[in-house]
Formats: C-alpha cells, structure tokens, sequence
C-alpha cells in the first residue's frame, strides 16, 4: 500500500542562489517586495514611474518592450507591500510581473505568463550538452548598456564574450533601448529575456557553442505562481508503506529545493565535489516539475535531471552528482 504526501516548501519563484553574492541579493529583493511602501502617480508616463521606483528601491525592473512606456499612469497607494503595490498598478494596466532571479521583468499579462516556461526548456537543454559550454551559460553576471543600444547588438556582444555565436539573428526587429543596468543574471536567462520580448526564443545547439533565435512556437501554458510563497512537498505521516509524493513548482533553484526537501525528509544532502567545481554556481539552476504520486527517488530524479544532475540514496546519505559522472 502506498501512502500519499503532498509536500509544501516555502521558496520563491524564480530567485539565484547559493554563492555569497547571490545570497545577498536574493535577500535584499525580498525585503524590498516586504517593505511597505506609499505612491502617487497622476500622469506620469509609465517608464518613468518605473524607473523612479527602480532606483528609489534599489531594484532592477525589466519592462517589456511591448509596452508603450509613455502611456499615463493613475495610481494611488498607501502604505502597501511593494510587490502589492506594483501588481495594483500593473494589473490596472492589463500587465503583469514575474521575478527572474532578482530581476522583476514586467509585461503584456497574455505574455509574461509564458516566460517561466521559456526560461526552464532554455535551462532543460543545457542538460544534455558539454559540461564546458554549460557552464559558460549559467555564469551569472551583471551587465549594464548604453543609451541607444541596439539589442541584436547587445546579445551579440553577451554571446562573443563567452566565445559563443548566434545563428539567425536578422529575425530579431531593429530597436533602439535606454541605458539600463540588471544586477547577475546567467547568459542563458539574459538571452531568454532580451528575446521574449520580440516573440522569440533560443534554440541552443547539441554541443551548446550556438544559439539560434527561433518564433515561440504557439501558446506556451504556465502555472506561473504569485511572487510570495511556492507550495512543494511535504510528508504527512510516517508509515513502514512506501510513501508517494506529489510536487509541483516553476523555475526554482534546484538546491534550494533539495536542501528544503532533505530538511523535512531528514537527508543529509553531499554536492559531489566534482559538480561543483565543473559548474561553481550549480545549486541556483531553476528547475520546474509536476510529478503526482510518485516515490521518491521519482521524485528527486524530476527535480533533478532537468538541471543535468543525478542523485545517490545510501540510507539517510543523499548525493548529488552531474548525470556525466559515471557510476
């Protein structure tokens, strides 16, 4: 007889890791989406109403391109969560935000909906290429770029700094951009981002030294969850019957997960040295999965594998190892 768990961990969408730095900013963007906060905006064009907030909170907004920045915004809020706050004032403008990493990317609601789901295929393919190229693509910088900048340029320059090349980069529209800064942020959620708002996605070649920019093809569905607490698995009861979980979360960092699931199952979780070393910041690669009752090692293998990683359960000993380590 199996047993049903449904499991509840209490993470955040989309947020980076595990490294000092990202630790750090991670914090400081949740206490700003806690921090209360009071505005008033009578006719003042979006962008900037945006960005004075950006820079007041000391945060990084991304607004989508397709949304008209000098549209005239009536808001008037009081003494409210700033993530309240700023989901009172896109919704009234039929927009919506989603956080990547410690980027609150703003946009189209029909749209931005879809972006979890791009971000975690781009991440599922880097599964299955070379350790090397991996890594160059989840390595997490800051970037900053002039006023005028030309996007097509600007991805270009992202990808040669890496020694990576794009393919079919006359489909993405001419354009001209403000000066803008976004705190560390991977290549692979960079380059996911800058194209979403031209329609389009990467399509990462099998040794992963390229990328191809292609059409998001159709309506992508997400169970994108709001900016404040993610349900995951927990176990009810103990029994000597094999327990089945059922879990499902949206681009979430895969040790926080693991290290949240071994606290409540009482693992204790070993990062195989050699995984580290090949990928520095391995623990803050999103992962997404919806599994239904399934045992555990189902359970750890969806969490898992869509991040390049296998695991090892030796009584409460569970390691974590990249799938290419050979058994």
């Amino acid at each position: 007889m199996k047993q049903k768990a449904c499991l509840l961990l209490a993470i955040w969408l989309v947020p980076l890791g595990v490294s000092a730095e990202s630790n750090s900013q991670e914090r400081h963007i949740k206490r700003k989406l806690l921090g209360r906060i009071s505005i008033t905006w009578q006719g003042q064009e979006l962008g900037q109403a945006i960005q004075r907030i950006a820079e007041s909170q000391n945060i990084s907004i991304w607004l989508d391109r397709r949304v008209d920045p000098q549209q005239r915004i009536q808001v008037r809020i009081s003494d409210t969560p700033l993530q309240q706050a700023l989901e009172i004032a896109a919704n009234q403008y039929h927009l919506d935000i989603v956080l990547v990493g410690t980027v609150l990317y703003m946009g189209p609601q029909q749209s931005v909906q879809e972006l979890p789901v791009l971000l975690q295929e781009a991440r599922s393919t880097l599964a299955r290429v070379p350790v090397r190229q991996r890594r160059l693509w989840l390595q997490a910088e800051a970037c900053s770029w002039p006023r005028l900048s030309k996007p097509r340029q600007l991805l270009n320059e992202w990808l040669s700094a890496a020694d990576l090349s794009m393919h079919n980069e006359e489909s993405i529209a001419h354009d001209l951009w403000k000066a803008s800064k976004i705190p560390p942020l991977s290549l692979i959620d960079r380059t996911v981002l800058l194209l979403f708002g031209f329609d389009k996605t990467c399509q990462i070649s099998p040794d992963g030294k390229s990328c191809r920019i292609i059409p998001i093809r159709g309506s992508v569905k997400s169970n994108k969850r709001p900016l404040s607490k993610v349900p995951i698995p927990q176990p009810k009861r103990k029994h000597r019957e094999s327990k089945v979980y059922t879990l499902q979360l949206q681009n979430q960092p895969v040790g926080r997960v693991i290290n949240q699931l071994a606290q409540q199952l009482q693992l204790e979780v070993h990062w195989d040295p050699e995984l580290m070393n090949s990928i520095p910041k391995a623990q803050e690669v999103l992962v997404s999965c919806d599994v239904k009752n399934v045992l555990l090692d189902e359970l750890l293998n969806s969490i898992l594998q869509p991040a390049g990683f296998q695991h090892k359960r030796k009584g409460q000993l569970l390691t974590i190892e990249l799938i290419s380590k050979k058994k």
